[in-house]
């Protein structure tokens, strides 16, 4: 059996830790009322507005305007990467929001 093409790079393993925290993640989903509140109640939430506003996009707009929140979605990615916020600051947020009622 003749093997082509380059073995030299591998595949990173994901870890039990970090599939547990990507697990935890993709359930992370909070309303627009909750997430916003949320934002408001930890001081940010002028902050994020004017990233929306920075960042000068329809589709981010759109979805600040109308969608939920799904911790994973390019969307809060982007806008928490252009508020410098953390991956565990936004973990805290999602957390925070969710208990929002």
């Amino acid at each position: 059996m003749t093997m082509t093409g380059d073995m030299t790079e591998e595949t990173p393993v994901e870890t039990h830790a970090d599939w547990a925290l990507r697990k935890k993640r993709e359930k992370m989903t909070v309303t627009r009322y909750q997430a916003k509140a949320a934002l408001m109640q930890s001081g940010l939430l002028p902050d994020a507005e004017a990233a929306v506003v920075a960042m000068d996009d329809p589709m981010i707009d759109l979805a600040w305007q109308e969608a939920g929140f799904e911790r994973l979605s390019p969307m809060v990615e982007r806008l928490g990467a252009e508020m410098g916020l953390t991956d565990d600051e936004l973990d805290n947020l999602f957390d925070q929001a969710a208990k929002i009622s």
